[in-house]
């Protein structure tokens, strides 16, 4: 079976009238200029896209940005899902204000492959010193970047000159890219929304993870930006990859989805279209970045900028936690207020006006609102502050948390995996998390292995709790001593009552603790041996404390048991009985609660119960006599035993709970436990 062609992404990025949109004709033979704004103006406004076969073996999606400076945000919309750049810059003018900020911008998201197009070479007639002097102008600019290596091209999209060799880069470019992760989550942002004829609704975006599969699953989950949009579940009638349609799309392509049920007006740029909890809608994220050299002034608390994020932006604030050390500032930032200068990078909290679908590990770009934003910077740098990574989409909130979010932050920064996990579950705290948060916050596929392994052995540093729940140790142990010391005070408190209820005991832990922490800790008691049962209704007590269900009783119970044995079936009223023993009727209560719920006592009605051998030997007693009568009824009983019919009653009602007799009008039959 022949191996199917490669897919690329590949962006324009340069100047507005370096040629952009001519070059992306010369290759293509699409014109991506296609609103009428941009034929009358000249210039690229909207993002334009082309389909290109380099080769047999290698097909690409070009996505063609604006060039103007006021564009930029959108050619920032454009470039997220980009694999290679092809930056294009005017032999006549050489590099410019935006080919310097689409440099930049490049970095910020990531890109490390690009290829210099050096267009309009037709225009110098010649000259080869004029187009070296412009080449070395390139590598000026391109110097300290990541396409500080890329090759350069002289070109003409009217002539042709140049064009095979541009081809023949992007071919040997394209073997150096990593393919892009399929096995992750579905995430596809949506860079157009429009409708054709006949179809409806389509929605457009470059696939950034996962397949899309409508063979298996048509169903998608939008995720919108803006305030006051509810997520909803959408379909999909089908899908096409540069106009040809295709069942199946693995992610690194743009796609084109006909959405069913969806108005135009419904979905807008910067919605994303996903699967599985990665991506959620947000306000607040912590991330690792970068600002730029001469972009003054430093980040503050409160500093305000335009998040561009995917293909959506919203105004948001910064508030810089942490700065790493570096030669001119050797410390590490962490003083109550930081700042993050220019030419350096650190952790920050991003508080966004509307909420923005956001992942982990999604590439920002910050951009100031007027050059006032950065005073001090050159006029040729733009207003591109800087960028960096999502390193938690779901950080905590409240007042005073700055230490414990610095904590976080940098452990989720780490490469090691089992770091990021180890200071989630730690800032869980005894609440606890679970495997699709710690997924969703550390950006591993799937974490169940590692959870498990740092569960198991005498290393453990996790606790699982079931439903894929997990604690960490240094949270949850304490615990069980906090629970033993719980259950004294209440021994101490209650010394009539026999014990304490499972669930009363998990209780005594408070309301913040989660109830499978909780009742992990009444577990761990009963290992250790610090709780042990006391009935058989799950009753606790610390040893030599409650009344076990056999066994010597304390001196006060003993003496009321012996009121009720010594009495036989003429039981006492309760008042006699605390006359008896001298002791308060809420005591004889309890102890009365805890005589029956051992065994000792059976209860008749709440005022009258027999000691157990009475009532044991009672019931022998009408068991033969329904072996020997077939029957038995409240006078048969009272002759018997000579019983009152106060004592006859609850006691035949009694048997029929016990399933000993069975009634049948006044009389009583034998019931399916008649023989035990």
């Amino acid at each position: 079976m022949a191996k199917a062609p490669r897919s690329l992404v590949l962006g324009t990025a340069g100047h507005i009238d370096h040629g952009k949109t001519t070059l992306v004709r010369a290759l293509t033979g699409v014109d991506t200029d296609r609103l009428p704004e941009e034929k009358r103006r000249g210039i690229t406004i909207e993002l334009g896209f082309a389909a290109w076969e380099i080769s047999d073996d290698l097909r690409a999606s070009i996505v063609d940005v604006p060039g103007h400076e006021g564009f930029v945000r959108t050619m920032v919309a454009g470039a997220g899902g980009i694999d290679l750049v092809i930056l294009v810059v005017s032999a006549e003018d050489g590099v410019m204000p935006q080919t310097r900020e689409h440099i930049n911008v490049c970095r910020l998201l990531g890109i490390e492959h690009g290829v210099v197009a050096l267009t309009k070479v037709d225009r110098l007639e010649g000259d080869a010193e004029a187009i070296e002097l412009a080449a070395e102008d390139v590598r000026t600019a391109l110097a300290g970047s990541v396409f500080e290596p890329a090759r350069i091209i002289p070109c003409s999209a009217h002539t042709g000159e140049g064009l095979p060799e541009l081809r023949a880069e992007v071919r040997r470019l394209a073997t150096k890219i990593p393919r892009r992760d399929s096995q992750g989550p579905v995430i596809l942002p949506i860079d157009r929304v429009f409708t054709i004829k006949g179809h409806g609704t389509v929605v457009t975006g470059t696939l950034l993870s996962g397949v899309v599969d409508l063979t298996a699953d048509n169903h998608l989950r939008l995720c919108p930006a803006g305030e006051g949009r509810v997520e909803r579940d959408v379909r999909s009638r089908g899908a096409q990859v540069r106009s040809a349609d295709q069942a199946r799309v693995m992610a690194g392509n743009r796609l084109a989805l006909n959405l069913a049920n969806v108005e135009v007006s419904e979905l807008h740029r910067g919605d994303v279209l996903t699967r599985g909890p990665a991506v959620q809608a947000t306000t607040v994220v912590h991330a690792m970045m970068q600002h730029l050299p001469g972009r003054d002034p430093p980040w503050g608390h409160d500093t305000s900028v335009q998040l561009c994020a995917g293909t959506a932006h919203a105004p948001a604030r910064l508030d810089p936690l942490w700065h790493a050390p570096s030669p001119e500032l050797p410390y590490e930032g962490t003083e109550a207020e930081p700042t993050i200068p220019p030419g350096h990078e650190g952790l920050v909290r991003i508080r966004l006006e509307q909420p923005l679908p956001l992942w982990r590990d999604q590439r920002l770009v910050l951009r100031g609102f007027s050059s006032s934003t950065t005073a001090g910077a050159h006029d040729d740098q733009g207003l591109t502050l800087g960028g960096g990574l999502v390193v938690d989409p779901e950080p905590s909130s409240g007042r005073g948390q700055r230490a414990r979010w610095i904590a976080v932050g940098r452990a989720l920064a780490d490469p090691d995996p089992s770091t990021r996990i180890r200071a989630l579950v730690h800032d869980a705290g005894v609440v606890g998390i679970d495997r699709t948060a710690v997924e969703r916050r550390t950006g591993l596929r799937d974490a169940g292995p590692l959870l498990r392994s740092m569960s198991e052995g005498k290393g453990a540093v996790l606790v699982p709790l079931g439903n894929d729940r997990y604690v960490h140790t240094e949270m949850v142990r304490p615990l069980v001593d906090r629970l033993i010391a719980a259950v004294d005070r209440f021994h101490a408190d209650n010394p009539m009552q026999p014990g304490i209820g499972r669930a009363s005991t998990e209780a005594l832990l408070g309301a913040r603790v989660a109830p499978a922490v909780a009742s992990w800790a009444v577990d761990q008691a009963i290992g250790r041996g610090a709780l042990r049962a006391v009935d058989d209704q799950g009753t606790l007590a610390r040893p030599g404390k409650g009344v076990p269900t056999e066994g010597e009783l304390p001196e006060h119970m003993q003496r009321v048991l012996d009121q009720y044995e010594q009495a036989g079936l003429e039981a006492p009223n309760l008042k006699d009985v605390q006359a008896a023993c001298g002791l308060s009727s809420r005591q004889i209560l309890e102890i009365v609660g805890v005589l029956q719920r051992t065994g000792r006592l059976v209860k008749l009605t709440p005022e009258i119960s027999w000691a157990r051998a009475s009532h044991d030997a009672l019931v022998q007693e009408v068991r033969e006599h329904l072996r020997g009568n077939g029957t038995i009824d409240v006078q048969a009983l009272k002759q018997m035993t000579g019983l009152s019919r106060k004592y006859a009653v609850p006691f035949l009602e009694l048997l029929d709970q016990l399933q000993i007799t069975r009634r049948d009008g006044d009389r009583r039959m034998p019931g399916p436990r008649v023989d035990g």
